[in-house]
């Protein structure tokens, strides 16, 4: 970062610092009773000052506390520096969910789109996803891993200086051996469509002397069905303006295993091990219909096509880890990992023509195989009474190969089609090396400071069709962060931020492999709505830049009232570009979209959270004091693309606002609850381009639940999901270069998802 490029920056950082930190004059060093560590390691928290060298009781307790069994959720939420969210193990068990998302959803700030959750509206690497800390593999979905797995799950509102993230990161943590035996056993029986789908976990923890194990399976299937139909309206390069309606039947069927046994080794009171291994397979089946008809110009090549397609995907990660502490309160953390992850796919598609006789054959095969090595470590260490240096590394590299093969049968027999990138394997590397460092400050009872720098640097080559592609940048990514309380306890809180962040493209994003559009043949122009895809290797990463100012209160009973703005500046902001393109895949020029690096854009948004008691938010409640549990948020988001001249260039699906409201009710002295969760998204439109224009429906969603605790080992539920279905409806548009705008409009049902479940412990 030259020197020019951040003097702005480090005057807004100054001015966070320096104006919403000054300390009065005689502030003292904050006491031993100030609120201790967050255990989220992925986030600076409001620490506790080391003691000094004739410390008072309090203070060896405080410590203890900090390195042993840590806060509890509120306690680490209301102590985290930047704004964060706790979803522990208690609420896990009395929500009963069977699905991470379920989870989620109910979290202020959150959308889901399709199954990958949305921090600020912003996902496609936006939103990190971490398992253990460490960044979900690619083709990973949360849905595959089962609630009864995890410990808790922490939301961070921000980048930070060990883990960067654009709009935050989901960090989803996996239970660690228990002090005591714990065996149980999760079974889920629910329906959507086509068949039941069930999932089983069991889970058996124990400790023999200074070991510790936790060791998880878990077993699931699922099924689904759904109809669409697509209205478009084009124009092929030199034809006639045509129209047609695309009728679709479509079936999924899948099922999968997890298995991810933890081992904790305590060596002695400073030293400690721990190894975690997580094993996942899964597969998939998929069905589809279609029938095309033509309402105006010329007939569709094929009147009905059909396909199938079989897929697998499995991954396979360790995990290890070393802590040394030391009397001082230092701790040292080393930690290294492998992975392995492969996709394949088999494809089997007919097709009958709309004139002539016979039959269009055609099979693909897809792989993609992935793996990772990365090594990190951290360093802590307490500096007076005030300070905590926290350093840390972090090495990583990344192998990634694609190949697609094609087999056509028109008749002649089968052949396969080697033709540009038909054929050909591609490959992408990733080397990536970080350092950063960071210092908690706490100048008085009130006051916390983190103040870090990240350096991150990143080296890609990507190989295919004989031609080698490298490309490196860096990037110096300062950080501020500014906790202030109004309390002891810091039940009134004001948080300040100001940092930046990259978004590294992902390594498919960076390959040439040309795909073509199945809608089209090959010897045949397409259209912009049916554009064929490639990468790009000369992606650079975006650069964010944000600023955020929150306020937090903790009511009497227990509740939670938040309000908070940001904003982010991007740099290099990445989109999809569609142009007309001579391609060696086929005889004709093709329409063919790829992502580039298009300019800058902006966001901000504002967030308000509301939870509590019934008869702590409204007053003359008549219920018991504890019964009755409410939720509400909102979230208003605003974005502009400055390279596009319209009012709606927004960041690419990140709707104008999105609503949520629920409750919770236990039933006294009965041993039954319930509750409900209702989210709202509105419909939106985004300019993806000039010439592009994409619009989404509204949303809604509701889910409710009853449970029975009919004892401490046994627990039962019924859950309904989507129980005010709604087609998802969506239209787009791209204008071609003679300025004809293409147009279509799809609608896809959803379905209700009934669930039973239950929990026993032995």
């Amino acid at each position: 970062m030259s020197l020019a490029g951040a003097r702005p920056w480090a005057l807004a950082c100054g001015a966070v610092a320096g104006g919403l930190c000054a300390v009065p004059a005689g502030a003292q060093p904050a006491a031993a009773a100030a609120a201790p560590a967050a255990s989220a390691p992925a986030l600076p928290a409001a620490t506790s000052p080391a003691a000094p060298a004739a410390p008072e009781p309090t203070a060896p307790t405080q410590r203890i506390v900090v390195e042993g069994r840590g806060p509890d959720e509120a306690e680490q939420r209301r102590n985290a520096t930047l704004g964060m969210l706790v979803v522990g193990r208690e609420e896990l068990d009395q929500h009963g969910d069977t699905s991470v998302l379920d989870v989620l959803q109910r979290l202020p700030g959150i959308t889901l789109d399709g199954d990958t959750p949305r921090l600020r509206g912003l996902g496609g690497g936006y939103t990190l996803i971490l398992l253990n800390g460490e960044p979900a593999p690619p083709g990973f979905s949360l849905d595959q891993l089962a609630p009864g797995d995890i410990e808790r799950i922490e939301v961070i509102k921000g980048p930070t200086a060990e883990n960067g993230g654009v709009a935050g990161s989901i960090n989803v943590i996996l239970r660690s051996a228990p002090k005591l035996r714990t065996r149980e056993l999760r079974s889920a029986l629910g329906y959507r469509a086509l068949a039941p789908q069930t999932n089983h976990t069991l889970s058996w923890g124990d400790r023999i002397g200074a070991l510790g194990f936790q060791l998880p399976l878990t077993a699931y299937t699922s099924a689904n069905a759904g109809e669409g139909v697509v209205q478009r309206v084009s124009r092929p390069t030199g034809s006639s303006r045509r129209e047609d309606r695309v009728s679709s039947q479509d079936e999924w069927r899948g099922g999968g295993v997890n298995f991810t046994p933890r081992l904790d080794w305590k060596l002695s009171e400073a030293d400690a091990l721990s190894a975690q291994l997580f094993l996942q397979r899964n597969e998939s089946r998929n069905l589809t219909r279609r029938s095309t008809e033509v309402l105006e110009g010329t007939p569709a090549t094929y009147a009905s096509e059909r396909s199938a397609t079989r897929g697998t995907w499995e991954m396979q990660r360790l995990q290890g880890q070393w802590v040394h502490k030391q009397a001082d309160g230092s701790r040292l953390e080393i930690k290294g990992s492998a992975q392995g992850s492969l996709s394949r796919s088999w494809g089997a598609w007919e097709g009958r023509p709309t004139q002539g006789a016979g039959i269009a054959l055609r099979d693909n095969l897809n792989s993609q195989r992935e793996r990772r090595y990365s090594q990190s470590g951290r360093w802590r260490q307490p500096i007076g009474d005030t300070h905590t240096l926290l350093a840390g590394w972090e090495v990583e590299h990344r192998h990634r190969r694609e190949l697609r093969r094609l087999f056509e049968d028109f008749g002649s027999g089968a052949q396969e089609r080697i033709r540009g990138s038909l054929g050909s394997p591609f490959v992408v590397e990733v080397e990536r090396q970080v350092l950063y460092a960071q210092d908690e400050w706490q100048p008085g009872v009130h006051w916390s400071v983190v103040a870090g720098v990240r350096g991150e640097r990143n080296r890609s080559t990507v190989q295919g069709l004989g031609e080698e592609v490298q490309a490196s940048h860096g990037a110096l990514l300062p950080l501020v962060h500014v906790r202030r309380a109004f309390d002891t306890q810091g039940r009134r809180v004001l948080r300040a931020s100001a940092s930046q962040s990259l978004r590294v493209p992902e390594a498919a994003l960076l390959l040439t492999r040309y795909s073509l559009n199945g809608n089209y043949e090959r010897d045949l122009p397409n259209t912009p709505l049916a554009a064929d895809s490639a990468g790009n290797p000369a992606l650079q990463p975006e650069k964010a830049t944000a600023f955020e100012l929150a306020f937090e209160t903790q009511l009497p009973a227990g509740g939670v009232f938040s309000v908070g703005v940001f904003h982010r500046q991007i740099d290099g902001l990445i989109r999809r570009r569609i142009a007309l393109e001579t391609v060696p895949e086929a005889p004709v020029p093709r329409w063919v979209s790829r992502p580039s690096n298009i300019g800058q854009a902006r966001s901000t948004g504002l967030e308000v959270e509301l939870k509590g008691r019934a008869r702590e938010l409204l007053s003359g409640w008549p219920g018991p004091a504890s019964a009755l549990q409410l939720r509400a948020s909102v979230s208003l988001y605003r974005s502009a693309v400055e390279q596009i001249d319209d009012p709606n260039a927004r960041l690419e699906g990140q709707p104008p606002w999105q609503a949520t409201l629920g409750f919770d009710n236990r039933v006294a002295r009965s041993g039954f609850s319930y509750g409900a969760n209702f989210t709202m998204t509105p419909s939106f439109s985004t300019a993806q381009t000039d010439r592009q224009r994409i619009w989404r429906g509204a949303d809604r969603r509701l889910d409710a639940f009853i449970a029975w605790r009919v004892d401490a080992q046994l627990q039962l539920r019924l859950a309904g999901n989507n129980l005010l279905p709604i087609d998802a409806v969506s239209r787009s548009s791209v204008a071609d270069l003679d300025g004809f705008t293409a147009g279509s409009s799809s609608r896809r049902s959803t379905v209700t998802q009934l669930t039973a479940h239950a929990v026993l412990r032995f």
